[in-house]
């Protein structure tokens, strides 16, 4: 499931901005109030040819609180020159020096934007490949008295695996704000040159740490320093084996099944044994090879070492994750394992992760891994089931049967499981019902029961049965139902998000009536909606709204610093559910020591900042009196070369010549690193974070 999800979001998000590069040297905005700045670098390029570094422009946009304008300059660049510029903005002009000389200047107020000052950062929709490298040596702010300045060393193989430096901070805005920075453009080098970049053990070879294994040796060190400590800690006392805590002064009856009740204005979830919990969960428990595998066919020399693909490291090796069956990947977390703990690695992991999950707070698992004997959150397919456009024909009959069979096979072996806390179908943008699906459902044959129900709800409903108002606003000719079953419509956006409705609420009743048929024992969470994401935000509260009615308890994935926003409390509070976060991350960047991305704005500079940020939102949502729990994605950090795939999506990675450096995503999501060792100062303060959770949530919910 997480594969697709991954595809579709991806091909969607790489037609936007495969030819789109933004680099922004200093920013502090909010682009709908009209107020602040941002100043960066902009180009662009058609299809997939790279962006190329002699249409460059050098971009200003300063706003006034009623509108934004803009100043650019697209000199004849030079590379491997170094470039000084300098940008004054005050309350009467805004003025562009290049080496010295005032390239551009504009007239006009300024209205500052306060909080969050972010420098050196691409934007993941502007993150298209180029021919070129930019790179800013040093950079200067100031303003009111305030100073803050940078210097930015170069290693250009760690620059490679991601092109950018980013930092953010508190700044206020007073006055004239000052900007001076020198940069050079680079030509993009062949990756081959700096080869191999990966070390045996999957880590970067350019970077060094605290930390980094470099022997066989320094594996079983990190595995007996963490037993030591494993033992130290132990389990959380009062807790039962589903993260219920037993040392509540209150419990309710035990059903054998998670269940959710409303106590004192608060939601609690329940566990089995009839103890009050707020669940933590940890996703991708035990090991997900399709998250952690890298694709090697025609990037073989970007590594030091690959495993032999016989013998005991065989099971390193894989096929096909993304649907291209000759394209081989690699696991290092896998070799590793191999290293550490022997020819029995896959009991001796499982055993260790139960211990981990237990010792360091969690109530169990999260999505995309099913623990024996530990708490999960299964995500339900529908493979097998015909779509009409991007989903089920919901008003075909026996469409509708092939469904519930598809269900009812995933559902059935599992439904009397204690530790399966609820199901969920889809993830994110898979069950979204999207205007475009409409307009193809209206423009198929009359024998679609899709089409002849959205016609017949439209004339009802949204025309009251006036033929000539329908007919005259889809722009069709008919003077019967059927005429109108067989045309091909082009009725107004209004009338296609009304349908939208319609078959969203159709298409969402099924399910959860359904499922619940099936399986009267466990809740159903939806398909892990994000607040305000895909379709217009007005309809999306509206598809929030609609989505909560067919769900025990609303999943949703939400990548923020903030738990909730004051407009997602609000609707949460109007549809009074309870509600579970399905996806929550901070990734280390490390300042781009260790080979890993930059994961859309939402990160940490190193675990001690990554543990803080968890720390407050485990502890936000503990006192949400909606949240009854949340999931941190993921288990283990994503491989610094990508996991794929390497064709066609992979183009949201820089560079002009293929085979790529990175494929897909390389973030730092882990708890535990490559070599399986966890992060300790980022683990450290998740415990903290998860043994004080229900405990602030009774003191506050009593």
């Amino acid at each position: 499931m997480v594969a697709i999800r991954f595809l579709l979001l991806l091909a969607l998000f790489v037609r936007g901005i495969a030819g789109t590069h933004r680099l922004l040297i200093a920013s502090q905005h909010d682009w709908e109030e009209k107020r602040g700045f941002y100043l960066g670098f902009e180009n662009s390029s058609k299809g997939d040819t790279p962006s190329h570094w002699g249409t460059l422009s050098l971009v200003l946009g300063i706003a006034d609180g009623k509108e934004w304008r803009f100043i650019s300059i697209n000199p004849p660049w030079q590379l491997e020159k170094d470039y000084s510029l300098i940008v004054n903005i005050n309350g009467e002009e805004a003025r562009m020096r290049l080496d010295g000389e005032l390239k551009r200047e504009s007239k006009g107020g300024f209205l500052p934007s306060g909080g969050t000052m972010q420098v050196y950062f691409s934007p993941l929709w502007g993150r298209g490949r180029v021919d070129y490298l930019l790179v800013l040596k040093n950079l200067r702010i100031t303003s009111g008295g305030k100073e803050r300045a940078f210097s930015f060393p170069l290693l250009l193989p760690l620059f490679l695996f991601e092109p950018q430096c980013p930092h953010r901070f508190d700044w206020e805005t007073k006055g004239e704000i000052k900007i001076e920075a020198t940069f050079t453009i680079l030509p993009y080098p062949h990756i081959k040159t700096f080869s191999p970049f990966v070390d045996l053990y999957g880590q970067c070879k350019y970077g060094d740490w605290e930390g980094k294994i470099k022997t066989d040796d320094d594996l079983k060190k990190a595995l007996e320093e963490e037993e030591r400590l494993l033992e130290k800690w132990g389990e959380g006392e009062g807790y039962d084996q589903f993260g219920g805590y037993e040392l509540s002064d209150w419990k309710e009856e035990g059903t054998g099944f998670y269940r959710v009740v409303k106590r004192k204005g608060y939601w609690w979830l329940i566990t089995p044994k009839g103890n009050p919990c707020f669940y933590i969960g940890l996703c991708g428990v035990p090991i997900s090879p399709w998250e952690i595998m890298t694709p090697v066919k025609g990037r073989e020399f970007l590594f030091e070492w690959l495993p032999p693909r016989e013998g005991a490291y065989a099971q390193a090796w894989g096929r096909g994750f993304w649907g291209e069956s000759d394209v081989e990947y690699v696991c290092f977390h896998i070799s590793n394992m191999i290293r550490k703990y022997g020819e029995n690695w896959r009991e001796k992991e499982e055993e260790i992760t139960r211990k981990r999950i237990k010792a360091w707070g969690f109530s169990g698992g999260g999505k995309w891994g099913m623990p024996e004997g530990i708490p999960y959150f299964p995500v339900l397919s529908r493979w097998d089931v015909p779509n009409i456009a991007r989903h089920p024909d919901i008003f075909n009959p026996e469409v509708k049967a092939i469904f519930r069979e598809a269900l009812r096979r995933q559902i059935e072996p599992r439904k009397n499981d204690p530790f399966l806390v609820g199901w969920s179908l889809g993830n994110e943008y898979d069950e979204i019902i999207t205007s475009e699906e409409i307009k193809e459902i209206l423009g198929k044959g009359a024998d679609v029961p899709a089409k002849r129900a959205l016609v017949d709800y439209a004339l009802g409903e949204i025309y009251k049965g006036n033929w000539e108002a329908l007919v005259r606003a889809w722009q069709v000719e008919g003077k019967s139902r059927e005429e109108i079953y067989q045309a091909s419509p082009n009725p107004p956006s209004e009338d296609v998000e009304k349908l939208r409705f319609f078959y969203a609420e159709n298409y969402y009743e099924f399910v959860y009536k359904t499922i619940k048929e099936i399986d009267p024992n466990h809740l159903f969470l939806g398909f892990w909606i994000i607040p305000g994401w895909w379709e217009k935000e007005k309809s999306y509260w509206e598809v929030f709204k609609l989505s909560a009615r067919y769900c025990d308890v609303i999943g949703y994935n939400l990548a923020g610093y903030e738990f909730m926003s004051e407009r997602f409390r609000e609707l949460v509070g109007e549809v009074d559910k309870p509600i579970i976060c399905g996806d929550f991350s901070f990734p280390s960047f490390y300042e781009g020591k260790r080979g890993f991305g930059v994961w859309s704005d939402i990160w940490a500079r190193d675990d001690v900042e990554a543990g803080e940020f968890y720390e407050r939102w485990v502890s936000e949502g503990a006192i949400n009196p909606y949240c009854v729990g949340v999931l941190w994605f993921f288990y283990r950090d994503q491989p610094i070369t990508g996991r794929g795939p390497c064709k066609g999506i992979d183009l949201v990675v820089r560079g002009p010549t293929a085979p790529y450096l990175v494929c897909g995503e390389h973030y730092a999501f882990g708890m535990v690193d490559v070599t399986d060792t966890p992060k300790w100062e980022l683990v450290k303060r998740v415990r903290r974070a998860n043994l004080s959770a229900i405990k602030r949530r009774l003191n506050i919910g009593e």
